[in-house]
């Protein structure tokens, strides 16, 4: 509510010409934006919906390949019915940790080794068990194990067990060489029964790796930024494409193949599913919904251009109308502001009696009338003027300050005082400094000489308890500075630093050419400050638009005054430890000297 009043509050007080503008825009782009908006919406989700049925059939392709890939891996898995010897070998009973005969390693290692040479697909590991406690392990890039017990919970065993010599798919997991090196298979599991009497003999399991599917994922594209995997129906991830994907929960995918729409950590997918009859996997397609718009940018931004030339006419157009229209309006808004000030020889040229001519004849028969209130009021500033020169004469001249301290030191050298005369004279150069001419350029010789008269009343005021260093390279004296940078540093050292200290104090003031800049050092021995102080004292430095005015001698001002001038990278920094004094250092640029035409 407030935000509709001051809404309509700030529509009350537009001038008149800009409200006609902007209603005259509105009536033109409201009707263009929402027509642009539909059309771009209805293109682009036709878009979504071809690359979706595009998607669709992509994902089906490659379900096609991996069920025919496993077919071949279901086939391999039907092996051991070709061979008597590891029937009767699953069926044979064994103690735990029975060794194999020599026969039987070699019967073992025969099938083991037709499997591995059987078809093109790439077998990691083989696994028989017998459900009366015979087993053959064969590990990834290991030696044939022919004593390796599996324990009861293993993972393909417990899945593979009540299936009736169905095939199981066991999703990808992990296992381990007998030399520790962990790989990533995934496999397929099946129950062996005798085909005489329909007992269980036992289980086999292989072990693929899993490049070879994720090789035939790797044949599809649909986009720079797809996500491409296989779940099973846990939800499970099996494989993926890649390691840069987002994987929508797979709960809320439909059992059936499918397009769908999902919004993950805030963005729009476009998801396709297809299931797979032999594994029972499900291959999942996703595109980031701003991935298949991209190719439409170039029809908005068509649309974009046409409308913006559209709305760029429409609006010199009624800009031309509306100050067409309210130019009389303007000239009698003009008058009228003669009359504010006084101005009272002024007429509204009536050429039209509309609201405008009759209120133009209103103004004129109000001009007239106002003459004798005009002349009065002219009267009544005069006189104002006349009391704010007197105020302006009664304040204190400089050049009276200047004489008087003038009189001072020549009366103190008739008397003989020496300290008063040479006090009086430093006191009456400062002030000269600091008040006359108003130079925005000194250079770097008479700022030195201001600080030595400065620091000449100080040592007299303290009594010689300041002593006060100057190391400056020769070669910069005549560099020009902006006025009053060292004096406010220096007399921070000495109210801050040194005053609040006991006995003798010093100061340091060494100007040197570094790296392209000039480095003024005002450094001190005083109290310093501690680190708490000195942040705050930098963060302020830092924010220095919170300052205030450009006014004033403290160091807040001097490092504002040198960022005006000469840019935020110069100023001034600060080093200081608690009573091991405080290091200021002034940068500003290095130019060429000054000249008397420059």
């Amino acid at each position: 509510m407030m935000i509709f009043t001051s809404l309509r509050r700030w529509l009350r007080n537009l001038p008149l010409a800009r409200k006609l503008i902007l209603v005259q825009v509105a009536l033109i782009v409201v009707p263009l934006g929402a027509m642009g908006y539909f059309a771009f919406a209805s293109f682009a989700g036709k878009i979504e919906e071809q690359v979706g049925k595009y998607q669709l059939q992509t994902l089906k392709q490659v379900t096609l390949n991996i069920d025919t890939y496993m077919n071949e891996l279901n086939r391999l898995s039907l092996m051991p019915y070709q061979y008597e010897e590891i029937l009767d070998f699953l069926a044979s009973s064994r103690a735990p940790g029975q060794p194999l005969s020599l026969t039987e390693i070699g019967q073992l290692n025969n099938f083991v080794s037709k499997v591995f040479l059987n078809g093109r697909v790439d077998i990691m590991g083989i696994s028989l068990v017998g459900d009366k406690g015979a087993s053959y392990v064969v590990l990834p890039e290991s030696q044939y194990m022919t004593t390796y017990q599996l324990e009861g919970g293993t993972e393909w065993l417990e899945q593979a067990k009540g299936k009736f010599g169905e095939p199981t798919f066991i999703t990808t997991h992990e296992v381990q060489s007998t030399s520790g090196t962990v790989y990533q298979v995934f496999s397929i599991a099946r129950e062996l029964r005798s085909f005489d009497s329909g007992q269980i003999l036992g289980y086999i399991a292989i072990d693929i790796d899993p490049k070879a599917v994720r090789n035939l994922l790797a044949q599809v594209s649909m986009g720079s930024e797809e996500s491409l995997y296989i779940a099973d129906s846990a939800g499970d991830l099996v494989l993926r494409k890649d390691q840069a994907a987002v994987y929508p929960p797979l709960g809320e995918l439909t059992q059936e193949a499918g397009v769908s729409h999902m919004n993950v950590d805030g963005q729009s997918l476009l998801v396709a599913h297809v299931n797979s009859d032999v594994t029972g996997w499900t291959t999942v397609g996703v595109v980031p919904v701003a991935e298949l718009t991209k190719d439409s940018l170039v029809v908005r931004n068509s649309m974009m251009l046409i409308g913006a030339i559209c709305v760029g006419l429409a609006v010199l157009i009624s800009v031309f109308i509306a100050f067409r229209m309210t130019m009389p309006l303007r000239k009698l808004r003009t008058l009228m502001r003669k009359v504010e000030r006084g101005d009272l020889k002024v007429s509204f040229p009536v050429e039209q009696w509309d609201e405008v001519g009759q209120l133009g004849n209103a103004f004129n028969m109000m001009v007239s009338q106002l003459s004798e209130l005009g002349y009065r009021l002219y009267e009544t500033e005069i006189r104002e003027k006349d009391a704010e020169i007197a105020a302006l004469q009664s304040k204190i001249n400089p050049h009276f300050l200047y004489n008087t301290l003038g009189s001072i030191s020549m009366y103190a050298e008739v008397e003989g005082n020496r300290e008063v005369v040479k006090m009086t004279n430093n006191l009456s150069r400062l002030l000269r400094y600091s008040l006359s001419g108003r130079k925005e350029i000194v250079t770097l010789r008479d700022e030195i000489e201001h600080v030595r008269g400065y620091m000449t009343i100080q040592k007299m005021r303290y009594e010689d308890r300041i002593h006060f260093g100057l190391d400056v390279e020769e070669t910069l004296l005549e560099c020009p500075v902006i006025p009053l940078l060292i004096q406010p540093i220096v007399e921070n050292a000495i109210n801050h630093g040194l005053d609040k200290g006991i006995g003798e104090g010093r100061i340091n003031l060494a100007c040197r050419r570094h790296q392209g800049m000039l480095a003024i050092v005002i450094e001190d021995d005083g109290i310093g400050m501690t680190s708490e102080q000195l942040s705050v004292i930098r963060q302020r430095l830092h924010h220095d638009y919170d300052l205030g005015g450009t006014s004033g001698n403290g160091l807040m001002n001097v490092h504002r005054r040198l960022r005006l001038h000469y840019g935020q990278q110069y100023g001034v920094q600060l080093e200081s430890m608690p009573f091991q004094g405080l290091k200021v250092t002034l940068t500003m640029p290095v130019t060429y000297p000054m000249t008397e035409t420059g």
